[in-house]
C-alpha cells in the first residue's frame, strides 16, 4: 500500500495543559502547513512572536480571556521591518468580532486550538492555510521580462488612458463633421467634448495616484478619500450637509489608521530609525501631514507604561 505522505497527515493529539505545550503545538501544526522550520522557544525574550518560520510567524494565547484587536495589533507592530512573513495567532479560548474584522484587514490566519491539540481555523485566510497545507507556490515559472512589462502596464493603463484622454479633444479641431457650425455652437461642442475627456482623464490619473473620488447623491457634497489598503486622505470639497453626516464618511478608515499606527509603534521599538518608518507609510499611500500624525502617536503609544 502506498504510504501516505507526511503533510497529508495531521499532527498527533498532545494534551495542551501549559503555555510551553501550547507554543510547542502551534508550531507543529505550522510545519504541517509547509512552514518546515518553524520553530517553539518557550521561555525566550517575549517579543510578541512565539513561534518563527521562514515565511510565517506565530504569537500563541494560553488564557481562558477572548482576544481582542490591542493583541492583534502588538503582533502586527512585533512584525520586523521589512518582513512580509505570513502572520498567525492561535488562541485556546475565541476572539472578539474587532479582532476578527482587523485580522481581515492585516491578511492575519486565527486559528482556535483545542485542550487535544487539534486546530480550528476561524477566518478565511486561516482556512486557506489549513486547506492547503503548504504556502502559495507559484505554478509556472515566467519570464522576468514578460511578467515585468505586463506588470508596468497592469499598474500603468490608467495614466496611459488618462493622458490619451486629455490629449483627445485637441485631435477634434478642425473635424468637419464634428463642428458644423454656426461658431457659438461649434464652441459649445468644444467646451462639451473639452470638459468630458478632462474629466474622465483626471479620474483615471488620480486613481492610479491611490485617489478614490467618492460622488454622493446629496447635493453639494464631494468626499475623496485613500483607496483600500492606504492610509485615510483628508476628505475635501464643500456641502451643505449636517456635519455628522460627513464625520461618519471620514471616520470609516479609522480601523486602518489605528493599525497603521501600531505597526509604526512596533517598528520604532524594533530599532527602525524614524525616516525608514516615514518611507514605509509614504509607500503605501499616506500623506505627508498624515505621516507625521502617525508617528506622533507612535511615539506616545510606545511611552505608554
Amino acid at each position: 500500500m502506498a504510504e501516505t505522505p507526511q503533510r497529508a497527515v495531521p499532527p498527533q493529539t498532545m494534551q495542551i495543559s501549559s503555555w510551553q505545550q501550547a507554543e510547542r503545538n502551534a508550531a507543529r501544526w505550522m510545519r504541517h502547513w509547509g512552514y518546515a522550520d518553524a520553530t517553539a522557544r518557550p521561555g525566550g525574550p517575549d517579543s510578541g512572536v512565539d513561534v518563527r518560520a521562514t515565511g510565517a510567524l506565530g504569537q500563541v494565547k494560553y488564557q481562558a480571556a477572548q482576544v481582542g484587536r490591542p493583541e492583534l495589533q502588538r503582533f502586527v507592530g512585533a512584525r520586523p521591518y521589512g518582513s512580509t512573513a505570513q502572520l498567525i495567532f492561535f488562541t485556546g479560548s475565541d476572539y472578539a468580532s474587532t479582532a476578527v474584522a482587523y485580522a481581515q484587514e492585516w491578511n492575519i490566519a486565527l486559528f482556535r486550538y483545542g485542550l487535544d491539540g487539534t486546530m480550528t481555523p476561524v477566518n478565511d485566510t486561516a482556512r486557506r492555510i489549513h486547506r492547503s497545507c503548504a504556502p502559495p507556490v507559484p505554478t509556472a515559472v515566467r519570464n522576468p521580462e514578460t511578467a515585468g512589462a505586463q506588470t508596468f502596464w497592469r499598474r500603468n493603463w490608467r495614466v496611459v488612458a488618462g493622458v490619451c484622454l486629455l490629449m483627445a479633444p485637441l485631435g477634434s479641431i478642425g473635424d468637419e463633421k464634428t463642428y458644423t457650425g454656426p461658431l457659438a455652437l461649434d464652441v459649445l461642442k468644444f467646451v462639451g467634448i473639452l470638459l468630458t475627456c478632462w474629466s474622465l482623464g483626471a479620474f483615471l490619473i488620480a486613481a492610479r495616484a491611490g485617489v478614490r473620488i467618492n460622488l454622493q447623491i446629496r447635493p453639494f457634497r464631494v468626499a475623496i478619500a485613500a483607496r483600500s489598503g492606504a492610509a485615510p486622505a483628508a476628505a475635501v470639497g464643500r456641502t451643505r450637509a449636517p456635519r455628522p453626516a460627513l464625520d461618519r464618511a471620514t471616520g470609516a478608515s479609522a480601523t486602518q489608521r489605528d493599525g497603521l499606527v501600531a505597526e509604526a509603534a512596533g517598528l520604532l521599538r524594533a530599532g527602525s530609525k524614524q525616516h525608514h518608518v516615514d518611507k514605509i507609510l509614504r509607500e503605501r499611500g499616506v500623506g505627508f501631514m498624515e505621516r507625521g500624525r502617525i508617528l506622533n502617536e507612535a511615539k506616545v503609544l510606545n511611552r505608554r507604561p
